[in-house]
């Protein structure tokens, strides 16, 4: 992409500079605009929904709340309460015992008139007394079979429990409430009230203050969702969690759903044992979203369409004179000095870049004409240096003639001898690309070994281990020989009768080649080790002496070549040998290289 932008013309540079530049707080702007926009459009939805919600719950409050107090009555009925505690069989007056109840119940129904079956239950879980609506409702009881049937007779102190399940008798849904009756002052249980309401009737009471699509769910202490006006927010709802303050100190909590989707409050109902949700969709709010976001594109466009109009009606101020001043060079490159450009009294960088155009014209027609005059004078130079030359070739061509003239006088060692030092002439006169493969840099290692093994034979031993899949890899000239040339000259050229094992190798390593060369012999004293580890760190190209002067100049073109990362690495002990390592690339060979 950058490249792409530097390849343009300068007119396109100036444009889309201006433009990007001026997009930068523009979209900056949007943005804050938009968030702005949009969190007071949340924050008027979440007000008007608070409103709502503060409402309805209220309402559904007193609605739970009356059940209980409905059922709390019954501590007003003494003859009730001992019913419940001690069962029928005690001495109260039956006719009495019967219209007590004939009157609570009564008091019940006008209460809430909903109820379809009021039963009591005493201290020990037995019925007690039930009344019912219509005969239609007779069969209703609780059953084993009646889901919750244990929890709702065994409540703690206080606590009231609500679910909803499906009668088989009657084939409707109903739903019970149910709060059992302790002793106030002792807390010891007394008995269970039971209410029973139609499902539907519930349904009636609660959507009447609702309105679609706004979802309503309630859940029960267990975190049961005894009632929901659809099923379709069941992960957005959280389950029910006992308040960690009095149900007095707890408000309502508005908030977002993960994707602000939807807007979802929670409170708690009858002293918390209910909690209630209410599901607002956002659809009204993601509309106008919507359209904040579509207007602000808008805008956003407009604006930096004007800006791109005036930066292309303002830049020929500044390309028209680059442009002559382009045409003017072109004209200089295809060997018109004469030219000049006219320059205005102004004192601006372009006036300024044309004045020194001009000044550098003037110069290079002066420079053209000492240049031509030194090619003259060192013409004649040349040409007697090429005449003087020697030619590689002529040495090469000499060896094989001697070579030659060794095998017909049946000195055959001799021929090889030529024949090897020959092979080493044409390797280091090539004129060529300055890499060759490893297999070929082997191959002149052998001949300059072969060279050696004649001079000092059995003193000196080699192997080469190299797999056939490294030769054709490519590697610059001359980096084993210098070594290895370095191994035999302080081992075998200095003591006498001092045997020399010489051992190369070559592994391949990632993308990388680790060339080894060891030998056996003397080693390296750890303070020259030391002194020679520190001369090859030091990036310079100056001559050492010593043991370092070929490995100063192998370790210098490898890092010139390859890059600071490749190089020789020396490790050495003192009187047991020494190891030179090379990495270079992976690299294939081409078809340029030697």
């Amino acid at each position: 992409m950058i490249k792409l932008f530097l390849n343009r013309s300068i007119k396109t540079k100036i444009v889309w500079i201006s433009v990007v530049v001026s997009m930068i707080p523009l979209i900056l702007l949007a943005f804050l605009f938009y968030q702005t926009s949009t969190g007071l459009l949340e924050k008027t939805m979440v007000r008007n929904a608070g409103q709502n919600a503060d409402y309805l719950a209220d309402y559904l409050d007193k609605y739970f709340s009356s059940l209980s107090y409905s059922a709390l009555q019954v501590y007003g009925f003494a003859s009730i309460m001992d019913v419940m505690e001690y069962g029928s069989d005690s001495n109260t007056d039956i006719f009495n015992l019967r219209d007590t109840l004939k009157n609570y119940f009564r008091l019940m129904q006008s209460q809430n008139e909903d109820i379809v079956k009021i039963i009591l239950y005493g201290n020990n879980n037995t019925f007690q007394e039930s009344w019912t609506r219509a005969s239609l409702y007779d069969p209703i009881q609780l059953s084993k079979n009646t889901p919750h049937s244990d929890e709702m007779q065994n409540l703690p102190f206080q606590h009231t429990f609500m679910f909803t399940y499906h009668e088989q008798s009657l084939n409707k849904s109903l739903f019970v409430y149910g709060i059992t009756i302790y002793d106030p002052y002792y807390k010891n249980k007394i008995g269970t009230v039971l209410f029973y309401i139609q499902s539907k009737d519930l349904q009636k009471m609660i959507e009447k203050y609702n309105r679609s699509p706004n979802v309503i769910v309630l859940q029960n202490s267990q975190g049961e969702k005894f009632y929901q006006t659809e099923n379709i927010y069941e992960e957005e709802i959280q389950s029910y969690s006992i308040p960690y303050f009095p149900i007095s100190q707890v408000k309502p909590e508005m908030n977002f759903s993960n994707h602000r989707t939807q807007l979802i409050s929670t409170a708690y109902l009858d002293h918390g044992n209910i909690q209630l949700n209410i599901v607002y969709p956002s659809t009204e709010l993601n509309k106008n979203r919507k359209y904040i976001f579509n207007l602000t594109l808008l805008i956003l466009f407009v604006a930096i369409l004007f800006i791109y109009l005036f930066s292309l009606m303002s830049q020929q101020y500044i390309t028209k004179p680059l442009q002559l001043l382009g045409k003017t060079m072109k004209a200089v490159r295809n060997g018109n000095f004469a030219v000049s450009l006219k320059v205005n009294d102004w004192r601006d960088d372009i006036s300024e870049l044309s004045r020194n155009f001009n000044f550098m014209t003037r110069k290079i027609t002066d420079l053209i004409e000492s240049e031509y005059e030194t090619k003259l004078r060192n013409k004649e130079a040349q040409i007697i240096a090429l005449q003087t030359q020697i030619n590689p070739h002529f040495l090469y061509n000499t060896l094989q003639t001697i070579g030659g003239k060794a095998v017909l006088s049946g000195n055959y060692e001799v021929h090889e001898m030529c024949s090897a030092l020959g092979d080493m002439f044409r390797y280091s006169f090539y004129e060529g690309n300055k890499e060759s493969t490893l297999g070929m840099e082997l191959l002149h290692v052998n001949n300059y070994l072969y060279i050696q093994r004649l001079r000092f034979e059995d003193f000196l031993q080699t192997e080469i281990d190299v797999e056939d899949e490294l030769m054709e890899f490519k590697m610059i000239r001359f980096v084993l020989q210098p070594i290895i040339e370095n191994a035999i000259v302080h081992a075998l050229g200095k003591i006498e009768n001092t045997r020399l094992r010489i051992h190369v190798s070559a592994i391949r390593d990632a993308d990388n080649i680790m060339i080894s060369v060891k030998d056996d012999g003397p080693g390296i004293e750890p303070n020259q080790l030391a002194e020679l580890l520190h001369i090859l760190g030091q990036k310079s190209l100056a001559d050492y002496s010593g043991i370092s002067i070929g490995l100063k100049n192998v370790h210098e073109r490898l890092r010139l070549v390859y890059g600071p990362v490749y190089g020789i690495h020396i490790e050495s002990t003192f009187g047991q040998g020494t190891t030179v390592l090379i990495t270079i690339p992976l690299e294939e060979r081409g078809t340029d290289d030697v």
